[in-house]
């Protein structure tokens, strides 16, 4: 019994840090009106991840940003059909956000895997914080949350969808147009923590192309913004996340906000 246990703990801490990363994938980032629009939900590593296994009960809320429609798209997806990705049609040209807030989640993993995950991630707070109060030993027992976004553009107009606030708790916001940017010049964003500006806190700017993803950190400054130096080629994304100790320890010790944006050139 114990040994089916541990496989079983292996198991699930080896989960969280391989499909670490989540994010929305539309099967193409730059379309024609009318064509349609295949979003997957992705989870793993190295920005190639598989098909999400969820459903529809772990989805607090998914939006549609679109001209003027602020829509509700939860109802599109299904509790029986685990890792359903959406289907849309968009007939007018314009910039096109989705953003998805998951439910809370539960993990507890050994203290070492913890320990790595706090330092991959720059969480230098809550490893700080383990050290002060003799906790590096313990278990990692956290709850958190998905806070996910892409950006797709539908023809040449393009307006202000892209930079709208989503009521995501952690979000991340272009400054600039995505698909406005000439060769050269980098992608302003600025990132936000319940409302208020996420400041020097690692951000991990991942781009895949030709089948090769290259990955670097990133940090915003005081006010909770980066550049982000962009070719206009393949896919982008860029990951955070942000953890806080929790004041009812009985059931977890933290609680973290794991959030994405994706945009591409193809």
């Amino acid at each position: 019994m114990k040994k089916v246990a541990s496989v079983f703990f292996l198991l699930v801490f080896s989960a969280l840090l391989n499909g670490h990363e989540f994010w929305l994938e539309p099967i193409h980032f730059i379309l024609k009106p009318g064509e349609n629009v295949a979003i997957k939900f992705r989870v793993g590593e190295n920005f190639n991840g598989e098909n999400w296994h969820g459903t529809k009960s772990s989805v607090e809320y998914l939006k549609l940003f679109y001209k003027d429609v602020d829509d509700d798209l939860k109802n599109l997806l299904t509790d029986s059909t685990a890792g359903d990705s959406l289907n849309l049609q968009f007939f007018d040209e314009g910039t096109v956000m989705v953003s998805y807030q998951s439910t809370n989640k539960y993990i507890q993993i050994s203290a070492d895997t913890f320990q790595t995950y706090l330092k991959e991630d720059g969480l230098q707070n809550a490893f700080d914080f383990r050290a002060a109060n003799g906790l590096s030993d313990s278990m990692g027992r956290e709850y958190y949350q998905r806070s996910v976004k892409t950006i797709f553009q539908i023809g040449a107009t393009k307006d202000s969808s892209y930079k709208q606030k989503t009521g995501l708790p952690l979000e991340i916001i272009p400054l600039s147009h995505p698909y406005s940017l000439k060769k050269g010049q980098d992608l302003p964003v600025r990132i936000l923590f319940k409302d208020s500006v996420l400041a020097n806190n690692m951000v991990k700017v991942w781009h895949k192309l030709n089948g090769k993803t290259d990955m670097k950190d990133l940090y915003t400054d005081d006010n909770g913004r980066l550049l982000v130096p962009v070719s206009l080629a393949g896919e982008w994304m860029l990951s955070v996340v942000k953890m806080e100790a929790l004041g009812d320890t009985s059931r977890a010790d933290w609680q973290s906000y794991w959030g994405s944006l994706t945009w591409g050139y193809k």
